[in-house]
């Protein structure tokens, strides 16, 4: 067994798709069915994040995604109702997978990790560089004036997005134009990298370590058997059970936010603040429900769902103890490193525990190795991937030094960033989190562990800029939905290198269609009418950059403390996984024990996690699988009604059902 390999249920063995289709599901209609999708999911999406903060494309199931998918299996239905309708119209069962993988990569392009980070910010990198807030010569004098729309505060490119377009104007579409052409490649290249480092371990991944890939199981079953017949998932009445559930739950908080009379459900509950001294570390703890995550939750393996919730705990016992011992302040930034730690080293065990795959496949990519025509893996395309890989590196690389960033800091920002997202990729494909990001900020982690005086000034604030799509997100890192899509790729038993082709032509359909609709948002609207994140986030993001110059940062003997903690600990769970078939303890559970998912979702893993544990210890893997429709039906259920609220609230405002 491999240092962290996951173990798979009696369902998982079962063969990649068995669904008749046609081809391998990568046809000419079914991508173009694909990029539509994307497009309008798109404009959608950045209408929705800028002006509600209401996000369609949330989580690594991202929900409009799903409810398209259930549109086009609607569809199917339709086709197989009577002759009258053409059946060579339905779609395969692997044309649906297709689209529905061009939707999950660029599900969060549209929100929390581009759309609502990147204009926004080159915008405010300008507007607020005011000497109450980021004096001029801290960065901006020495900015290359091609990557914003103008250098002055006061250029109508600049003032308009803040106070508005003037009677008679229109948006100043002209300014933009260098700016967009310049970064443009850059994030192609963001994108391309994190498709081709994800393709490199995609087959040690799907093949040799068997991961659960629990988010992907709900697609998949979704579509077996289409176009011929309905998937059993949806004549299941467990499912439509649990679906009818989660509808009727977030309905009627829906229908209270336009009639306050109907009692309110309230699902985010947070306890009170009551109890003294060390036992403080115990008050408002977060019990949130959320049937999605119970779900999903109980399709995992008992081990990891219950380390996810026990070390959610164990957190919170060792800020018992630092209370206790007279540490009263510190205890995120202890912990932050604690994760800190625990990244670097399980980054590095999953690269030890993949040396042979790695070797094969940079041997493959030189030349060096030559693959039997019968090998599991002779169809992967390791030489575009690991070209493909080392050409984005390079461009990235150059691209930041050419406007102006230390080659070195660059490459330590872009060697560091597959890792990072390696490690997150890892905790969404095993462990199932619906949200998740790393509990650090690469760029920031690298200002503190390094010193921001060391880096320089106008280092620190290129870093920062060039982190605000990926590596500065909060809810989403592509690299967890990419592996993800390329595993529906295997499902749909289609040539890997086609479908990542495929995904990158939705990723740059996205960016395109963000560029216009986010660019026309922002001014259309102006930045304070925005919803309450976005309005807000740039004046944040910039006074942050100006903190890390002005007050330079230093690690103190706690933060290097919490580091050696994280990185030993990590260590110990990772050894003790691969020693003892009977370990309990999952280091990915302690690697996501920080950070808001994990604060929101511990309790309803936890009610998932007890949920099967009672199933398998009364009635066996059989009765867990005829359990299994029930979760995919919450799942379902909360993707399909979140999202008709979030529609009905453009024509009907409301309060957002979730705080997300």
């Amino acid at each position: 067994m491999t240092p962290l390999a996951a173990g798979t249920s009696q369902h998982d063995a079962r063969e990649p798709l068995t669904a008749a289709g046609l081809g391998d599901g990568v046809t000419p209609r079914a991508v173009l069915i694909g990029l539509i999708m994307v497009v309008g999911f798109t404009m959608v999406g950045c209408f929705g994040v800028l002006l509600r903060y209401e996000l369609i494309g949330t989580g690594y199931l991202p929900r409009g995604a799903v409810c398209l998918l259930l549109a086009l299996v609607g569809v199917n239905a339709v086709t197989r109702l009577g002759r009258r309708v053409a059946p060579r119209w339905a779609l395969s069962a692997r044309e649906l997978l297709l689209a529905f993988l061009m939707l999950l990569v660029v599900g969060a392009i549209a929100g929390q990790e581009y759309s609502q980070h990147v204009y926004l910010n080159i915008l405010g990198s300008v507007y607020y560089a005011t000497p109450d807030i980021a004096p001029p010569e801290l960065y901006l004098e020495d900015l290359n004036p091609m990557l914003v729309p103008d250098t002055s505060p006061e250029a109508p490119a600049i003032r308009w997005a803040y106070e508005g377009l003037p009677p008679g104007q229109s948006v100043p579409w002209r300014a933009w134009v260098t700016p967009l052409l310049v970064w443009t490649p850059f994030f192609f290249a963001i994108y391309w990298l994190v498709l081709c480092s994800a393709a490199i371990i995609a087959h040690r991944w799907e093949q040799e370590e068997r991961l659960l890939y629990p988010l992907v199981q709900v697609p998949v079953e979704v579509v077996e058997g289409e176009p011929l017949v309905a998937a059993p998932l949806m004549v299941s009445p467990l499912m439509w059970g649990g679906f009818a559930f989660a509808v009727l739950l977030y309905s009627l908080k829906a229908v209270h936010s336009y009639w306050p009379s109907i009692p309110d459900i309230n699902l985010q509950r947070t306890t009170q603040t009551v109890l003294g001294g060390p036992w403080s570390a115990f008050n408002r703890v977060p019990t949130h429900f959320y049937p999605e995550m119970i779900g999903v939750a109980y399709l995992l393996t008992a081990e990891v769902g219950f380390s996810l919730w026990f070390f959610y705990w164990f957190r919170r016992c060792q800020e018992f103890t630092r209370i206790a011992v007279g540490v009263d302040a510190g205890h995120y930034n202890f912990f932050k490193y604690q994760t800190v730690g625990g990244y670097l080293v399980l980054a590095t065990a999953l690269l030890w525990s993949a040396r042979d795959h790695l070797r094969k496949v940079f041997g493959v990519a030189l030349g060096a190795v030559r693959l039997r025509p019968d090998a599991a893996d002779a169809d992967e395309p390791y030489r575009l991937s690991v070209l493909g890989f080392v050409g984005a590196l390079i461009f990235v690389v150059w691209w930041c030094s050419y406007f102006g960033m230390s080659t070195l800091w660059a490459l330590a920002q872009y060697a560091a960033f597959p890792l990072v997202g390696m490690v997150v990729a890892r905790v969404v494909c095993e462990a199932g989190m619906f949200i998740y990001s790393s509990p650090f900020r690469l760029n920031e982690a690298i200002f503190e562990l390094v010193g921001t005086e060391r880096i320089g000034a106008q280092n620190v604030a290129l870093m920062t800029m060039t982190s605000w799509t990926q590596i500065r997100s909060t809810a989403t890192m592509n690299m967890a939905a990419v592996a993800q899509g390329l595993k529906i790729g295997s499902e749909m038993r289609a040539q890997r290198g086609k479908v990542m082709l495929a995904a990158m032509a939705g990723i740059v359909v996205a960016i395109l269609v963000a560029h216009i609709t986010s660019i026309y948002v922002i001014y259309a609207w102006s930045v304070p009418k925005l919803g309450w994140w976005p309005s807000g986030s740039s004046l944040n993001t910039v006074s942050r950059l100006a903190r890390y110059i002005e007050s330079p940062t230093h690690m103190v003997a706690g933060d290097w403390i919490g580091l050696g903690l994280g990185a030993a600990l990590t260590w110990g769970l990772v050894v003790m996984r691969r020693q003892f078939v009977w370990w309990p303890l999952h280091p990915l559970g302690y690697v996501a024990f920080l950070g808001w998912p994990i604060d929101r979702y511990w309790m309803s893993i936890f009610i998932g996690w007890l949920m099967k544990v009672t199933v398998v210890r009364l009635g066996g893997y059989r009765a867990f699988n005829r359990v299994r429709p029930l979760a995919f039906g919450l799942i379902l259920g909360v993707s399909v009604v979140l999202t008709f609220w979030i529609v009905m609230h453009y024509f009907y405002p409301a309060p957002s059902l979730v705080m997300e």
